[in-house]
């Protein structure tokens, strides 16, 4: 596996406090309501997801499936930081079967921080890739911009999604 770290990062504001949002991120099964059923682009969202019900904890696995523009990922993840109401972070081990082109494999942190704004949230999520068995052409160094801004702007709506439904289950 070869070593590159590639980060992103998004923040968001929401009017849902910090534990109601934490508790939305915890709850994984809710991970396929606002990362995949309100999903604007078909082309980048969860597509299935098997994990415990309730809130998941340090060492809770699950797996999942999602769409990209470029094919099809298969996860295996691990909750690896619970720090309510504030951190919540996952490991993942992905294969992206790519449409065209040979599979990809790389390692993803997902990582939530949550913290008071005012009477609501300020929610940042960081996806950093850190091992990968080839490099592939999106995240070439001269391509990297492009790809770091499509990518943010799929992340905020995903993280978007995650807020409205944190706002409506605190209310």
């Amino acid at each position: 596996m070869r070593s590159l770290r590639f980060q992103t990062s998004v923040t968001v504001t929401s009017s849902a406090p910090p534990q109601a949002v934490f508790e939305t991120v915890a709850d994984l099964n809710a991970h396929l309501i606002w990362s995949g059923d309100r999903a604007k682009d078909d082309g980048f969202k969860l597509l299935t997801l098997e994990a415990p019900d309730g809130a998941a904890r340090v060492g809770t696995a699950f797996s999942s499936t999602g769409a990209n523009f470029n094919g099809t990922f298969h996860d295996r993840s691990v909750v690896t930081q619970v720090s309510p109401p504030n951190v919540f972070v996952i490991q993942t081990e992905s294969r992206l079967d790519r449409k065209r082109g040979k599979p990809w494999q790389v390692q993803f942190i997902h990582r939530y921080d949550i913290e008071a704004n005012g009477g609501g949230s300020r929610i940042t999520y960081t996806d950093t890739a850190h091992r990968m068995n080839y490099v592939p052409y999106w995240l070439q160094p001269w391509l990297r911009p492009l790809t770091r801004m499509a990518i943010r702007k799929g992340d905020t709506q995903q993280l978007t999604n995650l807020v409205r439904l944190a706002e409506e289950r605190a209310s």
